[in-house]
């Protein structure tokens, strides 16, 4: 198939996706009713979560054998809602109020679980544990081991949509592979679907003699589904990006970013483009208890046990277009091929070990390259309570980069606060080190984000990376220097944004928003640099997201 069929094929796909918000469902909500006003009710589920579901003229109302009033649903009250899914919006069908609140009667609550499929709350709402004090976040369930369930009408594994809440879209967390499943209590007989996406079109300029300018789009759009099978829970996922076809030759203009190659020379100054196929793995899921899991992943194209959540999939990233500059040092090996991940994990702490095949991606987009399983990878991730998290994963890569020979040894460190989605607050502190023939670098990172309002969001990042200097100068590699040490320069970016959201549409989120980037230029690089280079990003952005019961952080 050629690269046009393939666009069309995947374009046609992500409209689909997008339009499939709209497509009407219907539902039950089991819980106790945390208040009424007007015509609408909300509806506490046992597993904490506030539903906010519209009445109607047409709303019946049963109490007993007998019919009921609106009047007769009173806060405190058991109540099982038949609701139907219009646009993003539940509407009850009818009410059957089945008596007072289970810490009222002393009576357990309902044990059914349906009540997890729901609408985003309201602005202003938060997703609570039953027994929390209101509007105090959640504290498990999500992206790390125990995190909470995520952004509003979206993925299993992340919070409910609150106005304010950063939006996250962790694959790992999707796939349930935490101690605390992200999908608790919700029965899938069938086969459940998720699609999520994501697509910016931006004006790139990076300044100074190095730079470059364009205008090109990055964009993802992922399709999920998910059924329970012998006692625990399958996941299929397939993840695919256009850039191949909305990314410039040779990669989007970045100043000082490295990695990979284009007609088998290194890229230099330019982040590659993903490939078409980001993602397509399988994932079995078996609970241990309520509070501990085993999980099994088979990806054909997955990402390993190493490194953190990747950047553009991280809340603390905020709506940063951009990869890191120490992408190749943390968290590169979100695109790998041929994956096969174990983990187990009880309550706070994960540990989990991946063999998966360690060369990168070749430069050939549209492809799946395959290779065998050379490499290895652990980590270990741990949830603090109260927003914060950690990770802490070592690898081993067998000859991952096609120019230079030779194995990589990384190790990667980071804390997180944040990293759910479930606050307006985010915040990465991370270290990766690469441990190769030619020599040892680091990378340093800190980066947050910030929602101001529920339309406006500030973020930032601060790099210090130590990259090879003569590729820098040469924008080539001089293999025969390779015999000794190679020479490196610490090079710095500090970077700031803003973006808006605008209330266009009502299924898909929209948005403008515009970053600038200074630099720390060492000295030895100044004539290929400029002293003070500034690079500027202006974008527009749209997202969706439907899911079969969960949802995924707001913005």
């Amino acid at each position: 198939m050629g690269k046009s069929a393939i666009a069309v094929v995947l374009v046609s796909a992500f409209l689909i996706a997008a339009s499939s918000w709209a497509i009407e469902g219907d539902q039950r909500i089991v819980g106790t009713v945390e208040s009424r006003a007007g015509q609408q009710l909300k509806v506490r589920t046992p597993e904490g979560r506030v539903i906010a579901i519209g009445l109607r003229k047409g709303t019946q109302y049963r109490k007993g054998s007998g019919g009921a009033a609106l009047s007769d649903v009173e806060v405190g009250a058991r109540v099982v809602v038949e609701a139907q899914r219009t646009g993003s919006r539940w509407v009850a069908r009818s009410v059957r109020i089945e008596g007072p609140s289970g810490a009222a009667s002393g009576e357990p609550a309902p044990a059914d679980h349906a009540g997890h499929a729901e609408t985003p709350p309201t602005a202003g709402e938060q997703p609570q544990h039953a027994g929390m004090a209101p509007g105090e976040p959640m504290q498990h369930g999500g992206m790390t081991p125990g995190q909470p369930m995520q952004h509003g009408a979206m993925a299993p594994g992340q919070p409910m949509e609150h106005g304010r809440n950063l939006f996250q879209s962790d694959m790992t967390v999707m796939a349930g592979m935490t101690p605390k499943d992200p999908m608790a209590g919700m029965a899938m007989p069938h086969w459940q679907l998720m699609t999520m996406g994501a697509v910016r079109l931006l004006y790139d300029h990076q300044g100074g003699p190095s730079g470059d300018d364009a205008f090109e789009s990055s964009n993802f759009g992922m399709v999920m589904t998910q059924r329970d099978v012998a006692g625990g829970r399958v996941t299929l996922m397939m993840m695919n990006s256009l850039e191949p076809a909305t990314i410039p030759d040779g990669g989007s203009p970045q100043l000082f970013q490295t990695g990979e190659t284009f007609h088998g020379n290194p890229i230099v100054d330019r982040q590659h483009a993903h490939d078409l196929f980001m993602n397509l793995s399988a994932t079995y899921r078996g609970s241990l208890g309520t509070e501990a899991a085993y999980w099994v992943q088979a990806a054909v194209r997955g990402e390993p046990a190493l490194g953190p959540t990747a950047f553009m999939h991280r809340a603390s990233a905020g709506e940063n277009p951009t990869a890191t500059l120490g992408h190749h040092w943390q968290d590169s090996t979100h695109i790998t091929n041929n994956v096969i991940t174990v983990g187990a994990g009880w309550r706070w702490l994960a540990l989990e070990g991946s063999a998966f095949h360690g060369a990168e991606p070749d430069e050939h987009r549209w492809g799946i390259e395959g290779g065998g399983l050379d490499s290895v990878s652990g980590r270990a991730r741990a949830d603090f309570g109260h927003g914060w998290s950690s990770q802490v994963s070592y690898g081993f890569l067998k000859h991952p980069e096609a120019l230079q020979p030779g194995d990589l040894r990384r190790t990667t460190a980071s804390l997180h606060y944040g990293a759910a989605g479930d606050r307006p607050l985010a915040v990465t502190l991370l270290w990766g080190r690469n441990r190769e023939e030619h020599g040892t670098t680091d990378s340093f990172l800190g980066e947050a984000a910030y929602q101001l309002t529920e339309l406006d969001q500030v973020y930032g990042r601060v790099e210090r990376v130590e990259k090879p200097l003569e590729l820098l100068l040469r924008k080539n590699l001089d293999m025969a220097s390779h015999d000794g040490a190679e020479a490196v320069v610490p090079v710095r970016a500090f970077t700031v944004g803003y973006f808006r959201d605008l209330k266009i549409f009502e299924t898909i989120r929209a948005g403008l928003g515009a970053d600038l980037t200074a630099y720390g230029v060492p000295s030895d690089l100044q004539e290929v640099y400029g002293q003070s280079p500034v690079s500027v990003h202006v974008f527009a952005r749209l997202r969706w997201n439907k899911g079969h019961g969960s949802t995924h952080g707001g913005h």
